[in-house]
Formats: structure tokens, sequence, C-alpha cells
């Protein structure tokens, strides 16, 4: 798809009026059977991205996909073009990374279940996040009844978490045990190795911006990075 046509997609998507999900790397194609997600803005995507989605579809036996919301829980969509961030997504696929590169018009976890749920009934969606977006899961403002939302949620579903930054993989199984310990035993928990943990778009961005080759992506989405000047115009938004 060139770039309007994935565009005019993710507009219609974001307007759909429930949980709703398109599929870019292979349109026509369904999608069956177990499938770990990683809901990400994807700003731009790094290769911790990329090693979560691996690490995560192998300890659960599934297929990985990658997954951009067109809407966030906490702030408004900064940085590439949307449009721009699948491109990206489908270059890294190009390159060798196995994933399927999907869409949703949900911000929330358990909507984004949803709106696969949806789309593709033959799937069996299992999320996979890092301890940041594991910390906004069980952030009761984001609910209007946590208990009553989240209980059937993971009666249904499982999840895969891994450490993210300098925290290691135990910080995150004790955060679990202090915060979500009815939960806990639903959610697998894989380790980074800390040269992968560390990584972050917000990094990207900043070398991006200051014309730098960007670190901790992959080359093609460099040489992207590097034709279109993205992120040249301000150091840094913080979206991830």
């Amino acid at each position: 798809m060139d770039p309007a046509a994935i565009a005019d997609a993710l507009r219609r998507l974001d307007a759909a009026p429930g949980p709703a999900s398109l599929r870019f790397d292979a349109p026509a194609e369904p999608l069956a059977g177990p499938l770990a997600f990683l809901p990400s803005a994807f700003n731009p995507p790094t290769i911790a991205h990329l090693s979560l989605l691996q690490r995560a579809a192998e300890a659960a036996d599934a297929r990985p996909a990658a997954l951009l919301s067109t809407r966030n829980v906490e702030k408004a969509v900064t940085g590439a073009p949307l449009e721009a961030r699948i491109e990206m997504l489908l270059l890294a696929r190009a390159e060798g990374h196995p994933i399927a590169v999907l869409a949703a018009n949900a911000a929330r976890i358990i909507d984004q279940v949803a709106a696969l749920e949806a789309a593709f009934p033959a799937a069996d969606p299992l999320p996979i996040v890092g301890f940041d977006t594991l910390v906004r899961l069980f952030d009761p403002r984001f609910y209007a009844d946590i208990t009553r939302e989240l209980d059937p949620f993971f009666e249904r579903r499982r999840l895969v978490a891994a450490n993210r930054g300098h925290q290691p993989l135990e910080a995150v199984a004790e955060w679990l045990r202090r915060n979500a310990p009815e939960y806990a035993h639903r959610i697998t928990l894989v380790e980074l190795e800390p040269e992968v943990a560390a990584v972050s778009s917000t990094l990207a961005r900043q070398h991006a911006a200051r014309g730098e080759p960007p670190p901790a992506v992959t080359p093609a989405i460099r040489r992207y990075l590097e034709e279109r000047a993205l992120y040249r115009e301000a150091l840094a938004p913080r979206s991830t």
C-alpha cells in the first residue's frame, strides 16, 4: 500500500463506531490461531519492539504482531504520522522480521483485544506489554470499574510482560505481587537483555531530530528516517 492509501485506511479505522482493526502486511489473508500482539506507538519502531515481539511469541508459541493504535489513553498522537509508522513496520517485516502489521482504533488493551476478536474471529489474541504499559493496564483511572472490567478479561485472556529500562525482571514480578496478585498467575514474564531493555523510541527520535543516524533501529528504518527527515522539526516528543 502507498502512504496515501495507508493514511486513508487509518482515518476510516479511527472513525469506525466500535472497536476495529486492520491488517496491512497481507490485508486479504485472515489471521488464525494464537496471536501475540504488541500494542505500541512505534514512534519509531526499534529493535526493542522487535526483540520483545520475538521473545514473547516464542514463549507463547504464537504468531507475533505489531499493533499500532490510532488512539492513546493518556496523550495525543505526536511525532511521525501514523502512516509513516505503518510503513516503518512494513520495512522491518521486509528485512526478515516475521511480524503481522496491524492497527486498531482502541487505546486500552482490553478494547484492543475486542477489536482483534471482531476483525479476526479465528485469532486468539495475547497482549504483550512492557513494564510501563503493565502499570497503566492496572491504573484505575482508565476504567469505570476496574475489577468488573479486568476480571472477565483475565478469565479468558493471558498476558506477556517484560522488563523495561534498567528494571530487572524481578522488579516486574514484585510489582505484580504487590499491585495485582489476583491476576499475576495469568501473566507470563519474559526477560529482555539489559542493552535491549534500555532502548527507547525517545532516544531514536532525539538522534533523528539532530540529523544523526538514530541508534537501535533496523537499517531500513534508519534509511527511511534519514531520507524523510522525520523528527527534525522538534526534539523528542515523549510518546513511545
